[in-house]
């Protein structure tokens, strides 16, 4: 899948979303904490779920922020968006599977006096202190696993495992542990 291919369907399916929740179905605030193993990275997420997509069936749309000194020194923030669908029994505890699929982006700016461009514009290749934009795109996909605990009709709780499988290859693939409340109508 293209880079392209995913941002699109990303956009779709968070439309899809926010348009059936805010149509009156039974949609949930959810955040959460989330660790991820590889890169030692600590962050939070946000976002919105919503039941009855399928029966047993909920889907979410959620926007992660992460810090991480190991994935990258200059510029350790990074964020994306993940749009996925979730089954659970209709149960109080009940274990739950998913599949996802994440699209991140982190943006820096690097030295650019060696790469025999003009990256600035102004006519002079490689100028002492030239700098560009560098945005590094990552996508994945991922299936995730799960506790639910639903307290009442309107509060849930969340244990999640996801194995994010990287567009940048298998060293990058990584487990993302993450717990989680959501509230909202019903």
């Amino acid at each position: 899948m293209s880079a392209l291919s995913i941002r699109l369907l990303v956009i779709v399916s968070v439309s899809m979303l926010f348009t059936r929740a805010w149509a009156g179905d039974a949609a949930q605030f959810q955040f959460g904490m989330m660790y991820a193993e590889h890169i030692r990275g600590v962050g939070l997420y946000a976002g919105l779920e919503t039941e009855g997509v399928m029966p047993n069936v909920s889907g979410y749309a959620d926007a992660t922020l992460l810090a991480s000194n190991s994935y990258d020194q200059e510029e350790p923030v990074f964020g994306g968006v993940s749009v996925g669908v979730r089954s659970a029994l209709p149960v109080p505890l009940s274990p739950y599977v998913g599949v996802g699929v994440y699209v991140g982006e982190n943006k820096k700016l690097t030295r650019a006096d060696h790469d025999q461009l003009d990256n600035d514009g102004n006519g002079v290749v490689d100028e002492y202190g030239e700098m560009k934009s560098d945005n590094t795109l990552m996508s994945a996909v991922y299936p995730e696993v799960g506790w639910r605990l639903a307290l009442g009709s309107s509060f849930t709780m969340r244990m999640m495992g996801r194995y994010m499988v990287s567009s940048f290859g298998r060293p990058h693939d990584d487990w993302f542990y993450g717990i989680s409340l959501a509230f909202g109508n019903e």
